[in-house]
């Protein structure tokens, strides 16, 4: 920020999103507090406040890329803790669209582990900054603003201490927990889309045994519409397998152990089955649920107080099974660092500056996530223009994959965010996939059992 003394910055919430906001806040104020409910240890662990954390998580290379410009090691930090690193093209069974990609080395690589292990491995860099400290077990209740209420000054906490701030950040999640007090002071809400999905999942983790050889380091088994029920097998550190089983529009896989593998034999590729048929259990079946894709628009917004800004999933959570919101929170993170470089004080103009910005983050990851659950005809809200044309030409991409190595690649870079979504629609990739599916026998959808065929 330009011209201006840069004392305290505060982040509410300390997930992934929270700490990748930290670490950028952190080379350009005097202080950063991260402020949690839930009380933070020094250990791995599953948190009160991340209840989807007990499924499967992917940190996708773009990510990735930016957690490793900030703390260079963290990659080698995860893995030596236990994490698999797992090439995307070559080390992972991906069965979509009737049949399985092609598998050839990518050099796309990703480290994979628990999200309270990639977690740990940030909180504990963001920590080791000598300019960022954690409030863990307490809550914000409130907002304090200038006495016109035209910029927010800070945070009220449990108890009524109050924490003064030049720059507050929510990214306390999906509800947006400062929305409410905004409210209050007048502020309109942003703007917001629903794309309803109904998601529901179950995950149950398994013992893993290392000398027992398997083909594959993580699957990912998807049905194709309209059933689209999805299976994934996940590497966990401590050698075990985290199963995530997942269902579209109500169809919720189910915490009986008989019926959670009748689930997973219903799936198009037995590989995920295998597993729960031959591993022990060490937990048991643990389910959530997201009713619906959610991005505010905050962009849209014309009123805003200066001094406080959304980012993460309270500005944007997608279906979790593409697995981008963390690294979606890495970008928006960056794009807050760049904003403030830029600005001349934190008010209102700044605030609308980076909403700007952050719409650019989101807004193609967006199109891709919701643009891929419209491919189910139960799925209701806004459509983007032109969503059934591209649907139908990623089909044909998606067999594709099963043939093209570098098609595969393409498909491979754009779901990880290295690339940008419109680089799988160009006249010289449709050509490519035409090519590649001249003379091929097209894969058959594979007929998924019924409700009642799978004794549920």
């Amino acid at each position: 920020m330009k011209g201006e003394a840069k004392r305290r910055a505060v982040v509410i919430g300390a997930s992934m999103a929270g700490l990748s906001t930290a670490a950028v806040l952190a080379s350009r104020f005097d202080e950063v507090v991260l402020v949690d409910r839930d009380a933070v240890g020094d250990s791995p662990g599953d948190r009160r406040g991340v209840p989807q954390g007990r499924h499967a998580h992917a940190l996708l290379p773009a990510g990735l890329q930016r957690i490793e410009g900030w703390f260079p090691g963290y990659t080698d930090d995860v893995v030596a803790s236990g994490a698999r690193l797992v090439d995307v093209g070559g080390d992972v069974l991906w069965h979509q669209g009737g049949g399985r990609r092609v598998r050839f080395d990518s050099g796309v690589r990703l480290p994979v582990a628990s999200r309270a292990l990639l977690e740990h491995h940030l909180r504990r860099r963001v920590l080791d900054l000598p300019n960022v400290t954690i409030r863990g077990g307490i809550g914000a209740i409130g907002l304090t603003t200038t006495a016109d209420k035209r910029t927010v000054t800070g945070l009220t906490l449990d108890g009524g201490e109050t924490l003064s701030a030049d720059l507050v950040v929510d990214a306390s999640g999906r509800a947006g927990r400062t929305l409410p007090w905004l409210a209050a002071l007048g502020y309109p809400e942003p703007p917001t889309s629903h794309v309803t999905i109904d998601m529901r999942y179950a995950s149950r983790v398994f013992r893993r045994n290392p000398a027992q050889a398997r083909e594959w380091d993580l699957g990912l088994v998807i049905a194709p519409p309209p059933g689209g029920r999805q299976g994934v097998f996940f590497p966990l550190e401590g050698d075990r397998w985290m199963i995530t089983l997942a269902g579209f529009h109500g169809d919720q896989p189910p915490r009986d152990a008989e019926e959670f593998l009748a689930f997973a034999r219903s799936l198009p590729s037995p590989e995920v089955a295998e597993i729960i048929e031959t591993c022990e259990p060490l937990t048991d079946i643990v389910t959530h649920r997201l009713p619906s894709n959610q991005r505010r628009h905050v962009e849209r917004l014309r009123r805003v107080p200066g001094g406080l800004v959304l980012l993460g999933d309270a500005v944007c959570s997608f279906n979790p099974v593409y697995g981008q919101g963390m690294s979606s929170a890495t970008l928006q993170a960056e794009a807050l660092g760049r904003t403030l470089d830029r600005a001349e004080a934190l008010d209102d103009d700044f605030v609308r500056a980076f909403y700007r910005r952050v719409a650019k983050v989101v807004g193609p990851i967006w199109q891709m996530s919701t643009g891929a659950d419209f491919a189910f005809p139960a799925t209701t809200g806004p459509k983007p223009p032109g969503t059934d044309l591209v649907n139908r030409h990623m089909a044909r991409v998606l067999a594709a994959t099963q043939i093209s190595e570098e098609i595969c690649q393409r498909f491979i870079e754009v779901t990880t965010l290295l690339r940008p979504a419109r680089d799988l629609l160009t006249p010289a990739v449709m050509l490519k996939v035409r090519q590649a599916l001249r003379g091929a026998r097209p894969a058959q959808p594979q007929e998924i059992p019924s409700e009642v065929e799978v004794d549920r």
